[in-house]
C-alpha cells in the first residue's frame, strides 16, 4: 500500500464538491441517464470492463473506491482534514490484486517505487484540478 500525505490550498468541502460533481458525471454516463446520482457507501458503477464500488463516504472527511477490472483490483482512499490553511490530504493507493510472494524483494521495491510515482502525479493532478475548480 501506498500512502502520500500533502497540505492543499482549498478546504476540504471544496474537493469533495469537486470529487462529486466528476462522480455524478461518470455514474450519469456510466448507467445512460441523467438521473441524481447519491454518492454514498454502497454506490457502484461500471465504465467498459473496470466495476466500481464506493466502500467509505463521508463529505468532507473520506472517500474509499475500490474498482475491479478482470486484471486488477485497486482500492483508492482520500482522507481530508481541514486545517488553518487549506487541508491537509492523505491519499492511500494499494493494489490488492498484486501479489507480493510471487515476486522477489527487488521486484516488489520497483513495483512499490512506480506505484508511490504514479501516485503522487494522481494526487497533484486531483489538487491541480480541485484548485481549477474552485476558481
Amino acid at each position: 500500500m501506498i500512502t502520500i500525505k500533502e497540505q492543499a490550498d482549498f478546504k476540504a468541502k471544496d474537493f469533495f464538491n469537486y470529487l462529486n460533481q466528476q462522480l455524478n458525471d461518470v455514474i450519469q454516463k456510466a448507467r445512460g441517464n441523467n438521473l441524481p446520482v447519491k454518492i454514498a457507501a454502497g454506490t457502484t458503477y461500471q465504465q467498459r470492463n473496470v466495476k466500481a464500488k464506493i466502500t467509505e463516504y463521508e463529505f468532507g472527511k473520506k472517500y474509499v473506491s475500490i474498482f475491479k477490472s478482470p486484471k486488477m483490483e485497486v482500492k483508492l482512499a482520500y482522507y481530508l482534514e481541514d486545517i488553518d490553511h487549506g487541508c491537509k490530504i492523505t491519499f492511500k493507493e494499494d493494489v490488492l490484486s498484486y501479489d507480493e510472494k510471487k515476486h522477489s524483494n527487488i521486484g516488489t521495491w520497483f513495483y512499490n517505487w512506480q506505484l508511490k510515482q504514479g501516485a503522487k502525479r494522481q494526487l497533484k493532478q486531483m489538487k491541480n484540478n480541485v484548485l481549477a475548480y474552485t476558481k
